[in-house]
C-alpha cells in the first residue's frame, strides 16, 4: 500500500499495471457478477462455472460466496422456489457476517441478492450494512451509490410487504439526503414508488407521475417512461379489483 501511495498509484492501479495492463481473473469474474443479466439462466450458469473453476484452483471465501448466489438466482429462476433460494441467501449473510471487515465487493453482492431476504432480516441487513458503508466515508471512491441501492432495494420488499407508509417514509428520506447524488434513473425509481405508495395510502399522486414524466421526457425515455406508468397503472387496478371485490361481498 505504502508502495503504491509512493507511486501517485491505487492499488487497482498498481495490479493493473503489474499484469500488463490486463485485469486478474479473479477481477473478470466480480465484475462479470456486477455487470450480468441475473435473470438469464443462461448466462448465470455460465459465470457460475467459471467461478467454481476458480475455487478449484484458490481458496476465496469472497468467491465462494459469489457461487452461492448465484446458485441461491438460478434456483430462483429456473426452479421458482423462494424459500429454497433464500436459504442459500442467508448462508452467505451468516459467512459475512463471520468475517472480520465487510469489503466494498462483499456489500456489492449483497446488494444484488437482498431482494431474496423476507423483510424483518432485509431491514436488519441494511441497518448493519449502512454502518460498515460509513466507514469508507473518507474512502477516495464515493460510496453514496451503494448506500442508495440498499435503500431503494429495501423500499421494493416493503412495497411487496404492502408496507406503503414505511416505505414512503424511507423514499422521502432517501431524496433529501441524497439529493445532489442522485441520476435520473434512480429519480425515475423514486417518482414511481412514491406514486404507488401514495396511491395505496389514498392521496394524490399527481405530482409524483407528473415529474416522473418530465424527467424521462428530458432525457428522451419514452420506452422506461412507459413501463414505469405501467407499472403504476398494474398497482391502481389491482388495488381497484380489489375493492370492487369487496364491495360485491
Amino acid at each position: 500500500m505504502q508502495f503504491a501511495d509512493k507511486l501517485n498509484m491505487t492499488v487497482n492501479e498498481f495490479i493493473y499495471i503489474h499484469l500488463q495492463h490486463q485485469i486478474s481473473e479473479r477481477e473478470k469474474i466480480t465484475r462479470a457478477f456486477a455487470d450480468m443479466d441475473l435473470t438469464t439462466p443462461m448466462a448465470i450458469k455460465k459465470q457460475l462455472k467459471i467461478a467454481q473453476h476458480y475455487l478449484e484452483q484458490h481458496a476465496d471465501d469472497y468467491i465462494e460466496m459469489l457461487v452461492d448466489a448465484y446458485q441461491a438466482l438460478l434456483v430462483l429462476v429456473e426452479q421458482d422456489d423462494l424459500q429454497k433460494a433464500r436459504l442459500i441467501a442467508e448462508g452467505i449473510w451468516v459467512n459475512m457476517q463471520r468475517l472480520d471487515y465487510s469489503y466494498i465487493n462483499d456489500l456489492e453482492l449483497l446488494n444484488s441478492i437482498l431482494f431474496l431476504f423476507p423483510l424483518d432480516s432485509a431491514v436488519e441487513i441494511v441497518k448493519v450494512v449502512i454502518k460498515r458503508l460509513d466507514m469508507y466515508n473518507d474512502y477516495y471512491k464515493d460510496l453514496t451509490y451503494l448506500k442508495i441501492y440498499f435503500h431503494l432495494n429495501l423500499c421494493i420488499i416493503y412495497l411487496e410487504n404492502k408496507k406503503y407508509a414505511i416505505c414512503l417514509t424511507m423514499l422521502e428520506r432517501v431524496y433529501k439526503q441524497f439529493k445532489r447524488k442522485l441520476s435520473y434513473q434512480i429519480l425515475s425509481y423514486i417518482y414511481t414508488y412514491k406514486a404507488i405508495c401514495l396511491f395505496h395510502l389514498d392521496r394524490q399522486n399527481n405530482e409524483e407521475i407528473s415529474n416522473l414524466t418530465t424527467l424521462m421526457r428530458l432525457y428522451d425515455e419514452e420506452e422506461n417512461l412507459s413501463v414505469l406508468l405501467h407499472e403504476i397503472s398494474i398497482q391502481c387496478k389491482e388495488k381497484s379489483a380489489k375493492n370492487c371485490s369487496k364491495s360485491r361481498v
